[in-house]
């Protein structure tokens, strides 16, 4: 008899989906750019600024929306978010007049419609798995680095045959009909339809007696206990220093690669890499850190990056910076599919949704601090040696970070199976 799909993976599809969608909507301005630029004859910065600010919203959003689906609905939050960026698309086409209301329209309306999708997806993810947790976290969240490939390419493949208003208007015909189709896949928890979870239905019948037995019951804990608890806090700050880097390379390895005489073409190539780097490392690091504990293959991966980021100090070469962008992507995203595997497993998944949302807002202040930061350095001092420095810095603290976290009492207690998946 064939054996059924396991149903949390259609939800992983359906996250990996959306988060594709909402990414490579949020990326893909960096494709609009040039062309915004000279419709609005606006300065540099206050089109860059569109993107800073998106980012703060939609992972600052992220509390509110986490504590909305663990109280509503995962599906019709996250459907009010599809709805929400297509409008961000479609609204800003129309908004040719005025860049004040462009750049209201669309921060406000992508930045919260990403934000009511990004965690109440991942969130949903956690509660399905618990053997398979990394791992099935690491699949959902590639889609945000294929979306960040994806999206600006398809942008300026259509803007090479129409106008960026028109093209703005393909992309939200597009979120809107494949998000919807998405988000009717996704259930916040595996109980809405009487089922257990991965790790619980493995272990769901006595052998002797053929009989369902219920899941050993565990203390969850809300919000408000959570950032009572140091552990959240030395969290947060380890994903604050981990983000840093990330938001510093993007914005910068560019710039840099340019100083050394590499091409336009080729200094862009280098973003993508990250990027693609970024999706391996979520798709196959995922799995690893079910066997050998999420924490502390985080840990390692977080100190790869303050390695990295030495290389990158090093590199004078085009090639050397390729291998670096590509490795560097990989690190990061192994990092990014673990931040939510290691909260669920701290902090239980009853009330993930609004924990992880208020873990994020350290996402939302690293997208600005991290190129500013590395902005400001360079106009100091002139080259880029001790913004990379300071990347490598972060990447150090935050592996501390995450050990000193580790190392504080639990929060709340697990089944220890379940701990031991993790830890």
């Amino acid at each position: 008899m064939k054996r059924k799909v396991f149903r949390g993976w259609y939800v992983v599809f359906a996250a990996h989906v959306l988060l594709a969608l909402s990414f490579g909507a949020a990326y893909s301005f960096g494709a609009f750019f040039s062309q915004i630029q000279a419709h609005f004859d606006a300065g540099s910065f206050s089109v860059a600024s569109v993107f800073s600010l998106t980012a703060f919203i939609y992972y600052t959003v992220g509390v509110v929306s986490g504590a909305l689906a663990d109280r509503v609905s995962t599906r019709v939050v996250v459907i009010a978010g599809i709805v929400l960026l297509s409008l961000g698309f479609l609204v800003s086409s129309e908004a040719t007049h005025s860049l004040a209301l462009f750049i209201a329209s669309f921060c406000s309306l992508v930045g919260l419609g990403i934000g009511l999708v990004y965690i109440p997806a991942v969130t949903a993810v956690q509660r399905w798995f618990v053997t398979n947790r990394s791992k099935a976290s690491g699949l959902a969240l590639a889609g945000t680095g294929v979306g960040t490939f994806v999206g600006p390419m398809a942008a300026g493949l259509l803007m090479h045959h129409m106008s960026w208003e028109t093209t703005m208007r393909i992309f939200a015909a597009v979120i809107a009909t494949v998000g919807i189709s998405a988000a009717m896949l996704i259930r916040g928890s595996p109980h809405e339809l009487g089922l257990l979870a991965d790790g619980e239905r493995r272990r769901s019948l006595d052998p002797s007696e053929h009989r369902p037995i219920p899941p050993t019951p565990t203390r969850t804990i809300g919000l408000a206990e959570a950032i009572r608890s140091s552990r959240f806090w030395w969290y947060f700050g380890a994903i604050f220093l981990g983000s840093v880097g990330l938001f510093l390379a993007l914005v910068h390895i560019n710039p840099y690669a340019r100083q050394l005489g590499v091409s336009a073409t080729e200094s862009n190539l280098l973003i993508g890499l990250i990027g693609a780097g970024n999706v391996a490392g979520r798709l196959f690091l995922g799995r690893l850190g079910d066997r050998m504990g999420a924490r502390r293959l985080l840990a390692c991966l977080t100190v790869a990056l303050a390695v990295l980021n030495g290389f990158w100090f090093c590199s004078h070469s085009f090639a050397s910076l390729v291998i670096f962008a590509i490795l560097f992507g990989v690190a990061n995203g192994g990092c990014i599919s673990l931040y939510p595997a290691v909260a669920a497993s701290w902090f239980g998944t009853a009330n993930l949704g609004a924990i992880l949302g208020a873990l994020y807002i350290a996402v939302g202040i690293a997208a600005i601090a991290g190129g500013s930061i590395g902005g400001l350095l360079f106009d100091i001092y002139q080259n880029y040696g001790l913004s990379i420095m300071f990347s490598a810095a972060c990447a150090l603290l935050s592996a501390v970070f995450i050990m000193i976290a580790g190392g504080r009492q639990a929060v709340l207690p697990v089944l220890r199976r379940s701990s031991e998946a993790v830890e």
